[in-house]
């Protein structure tokens, strides 16, 4: 309740008036309200799937985010993941939005690939880095520790791979770069099987430089999805589907309207605004509230 207060007036103590706020800023949803406010994403976006694990109870929520507008396009609640849900998820938001998804930056998990390709044709799909570069971390922690290797060998390993994926332009050249690689340590079957891993998808590993929208990351996603871990510590349950949806799309328009903190690289701005969407100069929720004349009409919903 504390965070939530921050958003409204100062001086509202009422918890009532706060979760009137909340359900106020999250009946629509974040691509209904960018689009009645005519904001045309960019087409290519990051899509990433959190879970918010709680005792006997585990709560999903799958995002879609612009990186050249920092926007959140898409922030669903879910009871579990697979590629039925997924597919269902992404149907409801394609019909929200009217410009084309031309390619989507993600993990590697194969149910939210298929979903993808199922629901948006002919989609470019590039697979995140920093999801593949963290497991690979890990798995030469557990070489050296089976090696007995010393820590500048692990980082000196490490660093190799990462400088192959980040600057090989082509599946093929990335293939060709890793087969050079004259390392005993690759030999070992868990560091192995994990460079035959990004062999085998080195053409999602390079789609950032064969299609210029591709991100290289999902680090637009992967920072709202933090946002959200933060909220189940605060409050310590969402066990209301409808409210969490509720408080997820909440946070959605509420992140897009609010300003950047002063000393950020978009200080005093927002990322409804870095994508030209008009303000009048009015403070972000009476921004929003511009932009929604008929909330909570039938058509609203």
């Amino acid at each position: 309740m504390r965070n939530l207060k921050t958003l409204l007036p100062t001086g509202v103590k009422s918890k009532q008036t706060i979760l009137n706020q909340v359900r106020y800023m999250g009946t629509l949803h974040p691509a209904v309200v960018l689009t009645r406010a005519g904001i045309i994403g960019s087409g290519y976006l990051q899509e990433d799937e959190g879970f918010e694990k709680e005792p006997q109870l585990r709560t999903y929520s799958v995002v879609m985010a612009d990186p050249e507008y920092l926007l959140v396009w898409h922030s669903d609640y879910v009871d579990h993941v697979d590629e039925g849900t997924l597919t269902g998820s992404f149907e409801g938001f394609m019909q929200k939005v009217n410009f084309k998804i031309s390619g989507v930056t993600k993990d590697k998990w194969l149910p939210s690939t298929k979903a993808l390709k199922a629901v948006f044709r002919n989609i470019w799909l590039g697979f995140c880095h920093r999801h593949y570069l963290k497991k690979l971390y890990v798995d030469l922690q557990k070489y050296q520790e089976s090696a007995g290797c010393s820590g500048k060998v692990i980082s000196r390993l490490y660093e190799k791979v990462k400088n192959i994926l980040k600057t090989s332009n082509s599946k093929t050249v990335l293939r060709v770069r890793l087969d050079l690689m004259k390392e005993v340590a690759f030999e070992h079957p868990l560091l192995r099987t994990r460079l035959a891993d990004l062999k085998e998808n080195a053409v999602y590993h390079t789609s950032n430089k064969q299609r210029k929208g591709i991100a290289q990351t999902t680090s637009i996603v992967d920072n709202f999805l933090k946002m959200i871990k933060r909220k189940l510590r605060q409050v310590e349950s969402f066990r209301d589907p409808v409210h969490t949806r509720l408080l997820f799309r909440a946070m959605a328009n509420a992140r897009n309207f609010l300003l950047f903190l002063p000393r950020a690289k978009n200080a005093h701005r927002s990322p409804f605004m870095l994508a030209d969407g008009k303000t009048f100069n009015l403070p972000w929720i009476q921004a929003m509230n511009v932009h929604n004349a008929f909330l909570f009409t039938e058509i609203a919903m």
